[in-house]
């Protein structure tokens, strides 16, 4: 028979393991294409996995900065990922709290009709988003492509955000009225303070889905005023000599932004996360 502190030790160790595999499986891709990143062509091409010192270089990244528009495109990615993340943490903030908080007729009917957008591939909207841009005249700017990813960040910030103002106790909410604060005092002074974990959660995910979207960017740019970084990646993929040393840095580089935000946030991604899970009495 097996001991309660051995079976604890065998218990720990098999976690342990398959953490490490799991963990491995997911970051290796990442890790092979920074090591390509910095090695020369035909180190690239060579049937060796581990590269001599003096095949490494710094060419990749020289090349992707200076000669490429890689710059230019890296500021749009950031001015359209900013924006989209402040437009849908304003709108889904009151949204959410207008949810979460009244009673407001057919109240079920407007919260499916949010969440049934996810339900459908955003195969099947593009060309719907197409033509309400154009006809807009929005093509190839920087508020239509904006109002295009709202499209797909909003309806899962409305979601999480109203799990979460559920799990605030109403109580803040009659405190503040007390003190003679209207709605919108009442929300920016008392709710949005103790909601930073939900709005964190939100804002990263916002800039995230943003910051790599492709579907959406393909149909709305039409020239490099809104060209974002996830295009260059295709178009430096998809040339006839693919050079897959600039390849790599491209995408290393496009992948640090989102690592740095997430050092910052990733305390309170699992507070955000689960704040609604459970009811409280």
């Amino acid at each position: 028979m097996i001991s309660g502190k051995k079976r604890k030790i065998l218990k720990a160790v098999s976690v342990y393991f398959i953490v490490l595999v799991s963990l491995f499986f997911f970051i290796s891709p990442m890790l092979w294409i920074a090591y390509s990143s910095f090695r020369e062509r035909d180190a690239i091409f060579s049937e060796k996995f581990l590269t001599p010192l003096k095949q490494f270089t710094l060419e990749n990244y020289k090349t992707i900065l200076s000669v490429t528009d890689f710059p230019l495109y890296f500021f749009n990615s950031f001015k359209i990922a900013l924006c989209v993340t402040c437009v849908s943490l304003l709108f889904s903030v009151v949204g959410a709290y207008g949810l979460s908080r009244y009673r407001l007729r057919g109240k079920n009917l407007y919260i499916m009709g949010i969440f049934s957008t996810q339900m459908f591939p955003l195969v099947l909207i593009i060309i719907p988003i197409y033509l309400i841009i154009f006809e807009m005249g929005l093509l190839d700017t920087t508020l239509g492509v904006v109002l295009s990813q709202l499209i797909l960040v909003l309806p899962f910030s409305v979601w999480m955000l109203k799990g979460y103002f559920d799990n605030l106790p109403a109580d803040l909410d009659d405190a503040a009225r007390i003190d003679g604060c209207n709605i919108f005092q009442t929300l920016y002074h008392i709710i949005l303070p103790v909601s930073a974990p939900g709005l964190m959660v939100a804002a990263f995910f916002s800039f995230v889905v943003s910051w790599g979207d492709y579907l959406v960017i393909s149909i709305v740019n039409q020239s490099q005023n809104t060209a974002t970084l996830p295009l260059i990646l295709q178009r430096l993929s998809a040339s006839l000599l693919i050079r897959w040393g600039q390849v790599a840095a491209a995408t290393v580089l496009t992948i640090v932004p989102t690592i740095i935000l997430f050092s910052f946030v990733q305390r309170f991604l699992v507070e955000g996360l689960t704040a609604g899970a459970v009811k409280g009495e």
